[in-house]
């Protein structure tokens, strides 16, 4: 018997109140806290990519996230303040995704949206409440809530969500060990107003041989800095004007006001496990990194996305409670190769020795620029920072199921279809598990769909369809978050009776 006691979420940063919008949706009931007073009211992380904005089109939010954000057309690299080369987002995400470009829209809007969504919907962040203590036996976790009087409460959940960032206390309170690591060097970031000499409608990387910018346009028109703190900055506060210089050298901006300077170290790592019986942690809580090519909030989002509708599934009774240990087979190994591949270039290229400065002299200056021109890396770059290549194959649900290089775990292949003015994303709006079907639609699937209260959306079978991996007739079953659950190659009674099976096995209905 599924447990009713609802879940807890810790946290309320943009990972809590996206696991929260899951979670209403999908009717669990859940309490969610936060120890802040106030929402985030600074920009910090930044940019909001396609995989996000799929997910936000799920629930309904990624018309207002595009209208109220600013879509970046393009990658330049200056050195010197020369252009040396510039890639078109565009050109290189068409045909992969509804939103083939990054988006800035930083966390504080990302934030007020969700949570005006949620207050649509009734539900409420309780704000300067924290998490004290947490202990769990196998029934549900039993956490002491502390409110700002100073009032205690004990509160039974039937499982928690630690969204509390990377000094996480709901962690502390668990076996999960997470020791990360920090660069030696320390970083400034700074909203701005100016005039500056790149384009504005890129993401702008500026370097010399001793040093790096990075800077773009903000939606409120507003210019985002990031680069290296001064040596010193280390043991003193310094402000703006400690790197003034260094950015007119880098980038050509000339600053007239600044709303909002800060420093931070940066730290990388993964936390052993994402779960430690009833307690799953999520976004800064399990992995920490460098903000290369702005993975972080973006992660964190997809780790709310992964685990909200298993927990809804398995309270409801719609799936077995061994579904949830896919949430770390399946999130866990992306974040550890994330950290892996971002810490590597990271370091590399903030070094200040004399192997940043032949990344930034030779590779940078002129590698880069050619591999850009020549476009070779195109798929790789768009899909990687946009994070659709992020695959679940070899997760315990997916158990290895394919057809051709098409397999169970992967994100479904967008496809559009112009002459009709829809593309396949549009039912996932569900939330719920769905068959999908390119091509004929036999009887067997139909029985098959009402017998399991599963929506059947049948799309023509075209070249785009097959330029996509998907077969002919073939059946495949969607999961809420809309990679592939299973898939099989033609609708005979065999073939969906292998489908029954996989249900049966992890004991999955639609919700």
């Amino acid at each position: 018997m599924a447990s009713q006691k609802p879940v807890l979420i810790a946290g309320a940063g943009p990972t809590g109140l996206m696991a929260a919008l899951w979670l209403t949706n999908l009717g669990t009931p859940f309490r969610i806290v936060d120890k802040h007073a106030l929402a985030a009211d600074t920009s910090r992380a930044t940019v909001v990519h396609a995989r996000t904005l799929e997910y936000y089109r799920m629930l309904g939010l990624s018309e207002r996230a595009v209208s109220e954000g600013r879509v970046v057309k393009n990658m330049a690299f200056f050195g010197n303040l020369k252009e040396i080369v510039r890639r078109e987002f565009n050109s290189i995400g068409r045909g992969k995704s509804k939103f083939p470009f990054v988006l800035a829209y930083p966390q504080d809007l990302n934030e007020r949206m969700l949570i005006e969504e949620l207050g649509k919907k009734g539900v409420n962040v309780e704000r300067e409440v924290e998490v004290t203590s947490l202990s769990q036996n196998d029934e549900y976790a039993t956490v002491t809530l502390k409110n700002k009087q100073g009032e205690e409460e004990k509160f039974e959940a039937s499982y928690v969500l630690g969204c509390d960032g990377g000094h996480s206390v709901v962690r502390a309170h668990t076996n999960i060990k997470s020791t990360p690591g920090a660069y030696a060097q320390r970083f400034f970031v700074a909203d701005v107003e100016g005039e500056v000499s790149v384009g504005l409608e890129n993401v702008n990387i500026c370097f010399n041989a001793n040093d790096f910018c990075l800077l773009f346009a903000m939606p409120n028109g507003r210019i985002r800095l990031a680069g290296w703190a001064p040596e010193e900055s280390v043991n003193r506060e310094f402000s703006f004007s400690d790197v003034e210089e260094s950015v007119k050298k880098n980038t050509g901006a000339v600053v007239s006001k600044v709303h909002w300077f800060s420093t931070y170290t940066v730290y990388h790592g993964v936390a052993e496990t994402f779960r430690d019986r009833r307690v799953f942690i999520c976004g800064d809580a399990a992995h920490v990194h460098s903000p290369v090519g702005g993975q972080g909030m973006n992660t964190g989002l997809g780790d709310a996305s992964n685990i909200s509708w298993k927990l809804a599934a398995v309270l409801a009774g719609k799936a077995n409670p061994d579904i949830l240990d896919t949430y770390q087979s399946e999130r866990r190994p992306f974040a550890e190769r994330l950290v892996n591949t971002t810490d590597k270039s990271f370091s590399i290229a903030t070094d200040r020795g004399f192997t940043g400065w032949v990344w930034r002299t030779l590779v940078m200056g002129n590698v880069a620029p050619l591999i850009f021109r020549l476009g070779l890396l195109d798929n790789t770059l768009f899909e990687t920072i946009s994070q659709i290549r992020i695959e679940y194959r070899h997760s315990a649900i997916s158990n290895g199921n394919h057809i051709s290089n098409l397999y169970a775990g992967d994100r479904l292949p967008w496809v559009s279809f112009d002459d009709t003015g829809v593309d396949n994303f549009d039912p996932l709006g569900g939330l719920n598990w769905q068959i999908h079907v390119y091509g004929d639609l036999s009887d067997n699937v139909k029985v098959f769909g009402q017998e399991r209260g599963l929506k059947i959306s049948n799309f023509p079978y075209n070249d785009e369809v097959k330029a996509k991996g998907i077969s002919k007739d073939c059946v495949i079953l969607v999961r809420p978050d809309g990679y592939i659950g299973q898939l099989v190659e033609g609708s005979s009674s065999d073939h969906i009776d292998r489908l029954r099976v996989f249900m049966d096995k992890w004991g999955i209905k639609a919700f």
